[in-house]
């Protein structure tokens, strides 16, 4: 199980508002806010995006919890990230080598780009329409601090 601390940001009945605590840098540099220079920070943006959860626990605004979450779905999420981008450079370049042969290796790199960029437009759908899909999988286990 993966536990990550969050902070109480607001009730909505039996649900809870919540913004995830950063507390883990990435390597880098040590900030733990997020930097923004890497390729997916640019892409997804290191916003805050606030969470809502059902609130099992009787958290009130302010209280800080911990969430808990399964390490497959961390593990399926990364294999979308970084394995989708990757099948979609071969694809693009293996539709442009097939139908553009004789046109030369500059054009299969250019179909490689246009896959690439293809495969980067689906995840950032496909993670706005899911962002509301971490209900089902993260939940509230204890409360730290209020």
């Amino acid at each position: 199980m993966i536990k990550e601390e969050a902070l109480v940001i607001g009730l909505n009945g039996r649900m809870a508002s919540i913004e995830i605590v950063r507390s883990k840098p990435c390597g880098l540099c040590g900030k733990t806010q997020g930097c923004g220079n890497s390729i997916w920070g640019k892409i997804f943006s290191h916003r805050r995006s606030p969470l809502e959860l059902p609130n099992t626990i009787g958290a009130i605004e302010g209280d800080r919890v911990y969430l808990e979450m399964e390490e497959s779905y961390l593990l399926k999420t990364s294999m979308l990230l970084y394995g989708a981008p990757l099948l979609f450079i071969f694809f693009g370049m293996g539709f442009t080598e097939y139908f553009m042969h004789l046109a030369g290796d500059f054009y299969v790199l250019i179909g490689g780009v246009v896959g690439f960029l293809l495969g980067l437009a689906l995840i950032k759908v496909a993670a706005s329409k899911n962002h509301n899909r971490l209900y089902n999988e993260a939940r509230m286990i204890k409360i730290t601090q209020n």
